[in-house]
């Protein structure tokens, strides 16, 4: 074997010898529980008290879309979560982005505030809004109290017509940060002569935006719509932390659904089914924004 073959064989047996923690970590614990959950999903199996797991096709998927009455009412919810909290996120992270964008001092400052919720748990925000929103001790009640609008007061989470709405602030609330930095990102790299350009024809602010910024911003839209929509479904510890799903099922999601159907009424079957519904309509929305903003011809 000549000396340059044996250098190349021993450059790719390093490589893949530092790969190896990473291949071992991403078959390990991320494709082989998707594929071993892909198979649950077209089983019936409850593994307390099945020693193995019964295929039965998708006899499993038609009886929960078309008969479980809970799932409906998760499915439901998770759209009655979706619409605003997406709105809410992308839009204010975007406007937020734009205006920080036009500032000459203190950036840096105004990223840091924004983004700081990002490194805060989930369940601490849980915690926290659950305060804010107290019926009796919260901060929220005792503001409008204050200017006069005590007659809106109200048990936030307690009440089935706002609990929903609640997690929606308090995730929009934390998730926010992420999306403004992408999308700082992206305006940082539109370039300047385009602005320039369209100021001397006589374009003001607003036309700049509309005419120049968000074409140019659209890759960016598509990577942080696709981030939102993704949290938008994936929602699971705040209604767990807050609400347990309550009142009633008034803040019953998809993903806490899945996790009861697991862990409580433990079907790892009906569990998985539910997780693979909900991530064929994230992948199906996820599609759709991508045609509306994707920039290849």
């Amino acid at each position: 074997m000549s000396q340059e073959l044996k250098r190349k064989l021993w450059d790719k047996t390093k490589l893949f010898i530092f790969l190896l923690p990473t291949l071992v970590f991403i078959f390990g614990f991320i494709g082989f529980p998707i594929v071993f959950s892909g198979y649950l999903s077209f089983t019936s199996f409850n593994y307390a008290k099945d020693a193995l797991p019964t295929f039965i096709g998708l006899q499993g998927y038609a009886d929960m879309i078309l008969h479980d009455s809970l799932f409906h009412t998760a499915l439901l919810n998770q759209i009655k979560f979706a619409i605003p909290y997406f709105f809410i996120t992308f839009f204010a992270s975007l406007i937020l982005a734009i205006l920080i964008n036009e500032l000459k001092r203190w950036v840096t400052l105004f990223q840091t505030i924004y983004y700081m919720p990002m490194i805060i748990s989930m369940s601490l925000v849980g915690i926290t809004f659950s305060w804010i929103m107290n019926p009796n001790l919260g901060l929220f009640n005792r503001v409008l109290q204050l200017v006069g609008l005590g007659s809106l007061t109200r048990n936030w989470f307690g009440d089935p017509s706002t609990a929903l709405y609640g997690l929606v602030i308090a995730r929009s609330w934390k998730m926010m940060g992420f999306t403004l930095v992408v999308f700082l990102g992206g305006l940082a790299s539109i370039p300047g002569d385009l602005r320039e350009a369209a100021r001397i024809d006589g374009a003001n602010f607003w036309q700049e935006v509309v005419y120049v910024i968000l074409p140019n911003l659209k890759p960016y839209l598509l990577i942080g719509g696709i981030w939102v929509l993704i949290n938008s479904f994936k929602v699971f510890v705040l209604p767990q932390v807050v609400t347990e799903g309550g009142p009633g099922f008034a803040t019953l999601t998809l993903y806490y659904y899945s996790w009861k159907l697991a862990f409580e009424r433990l079907s790892m079957g009906a569990a998985s089914q539910v997780a693979y519904i909900t991530a064929f309509i994230i992948l199906a929305l996820a599609a759709v924004m991508n045609y509306f903003l994707s920039t290849s011809d």
